[in-house]
């Protein structure tokens, strides 16, 4: 598949980039809306293995542009869930100038109750707690033996379960640890 620009308004400062991390109060939610940077995101996809075949899950998906990435990148159908409104209202744009609502969508819900039978891959970037509220369903998930799923956390781990792979990754570097 050809890969293909992702428009992120990358030309916005870093205020406009993240203004919920400002806002976010502790205990608010499962975690501050702070964004993924871009080389950060390229790497989660491409660590994921990414595939047209997979449908690609972010909890927590902020401004959309992991799924957006999965999309354009590899044409995987992608789903992001979001709880804050802005960042939700910020996605539907970036879904519709990157031309993907064959692809991605994004629905505004509590993420501790999104149906994730239907994921292949799932991409988090949550508080520890939230992941442990999450372990079960990641646990069952990662059961099923019909289906390679993948489960890409950004800066913590899940607790009681041991990565198969670990990664480094940040602005010119990305260091590997295999298990």
């Amino acid at each position: 598949m050809t890969s293909k620009p992702v428009h992120l308004h990358e030309e916005s400062d870093e205020n406009e980039q993240n203004p919920g991390t400002f806002m976010w109060i502790e205990g608010d939610s499962l975690a501050p809306p702070c964004q993924s940077d871009r080389d950060v995101v390229s790497k989660i996809v491409e660590i994921a293995c990414v595939t047209p075949d997979d449908v690609l899950f972010d909890l927590g998906c902020g401004d959309g542009r992991i799924c957006i990435e999965s999309a354009k990148r590899f044409g995987a159908r992608a789903r992001g869930v979001e709880i804050e409104e802005f960042l939700i209202e910020r996605f539907r744009e970036l879904i519709v100038a990157n031309e993907m609502q064959q692809l991605v969508s994004v629905s505004h819900g509590d993420l501790l109750e999104e149906d994730l039978s239907e994921a292949t891959v799932i991409v988090t970037y949550l508080l520890p707690d939230a992941l442990d509220q999450l372990t079960p369903k990641f646990v069952k998930l990662l059961s099923q033996t019909d289906k390679n799923v993948r489960i890409i956390c950004n800066t913590w781990g899940i607790r009681g379960l041991t990565p198969d792979e670990r990664y480094d990754v940040g602005p010119g570097r990305v260091d590997t640890d295999r298990d």
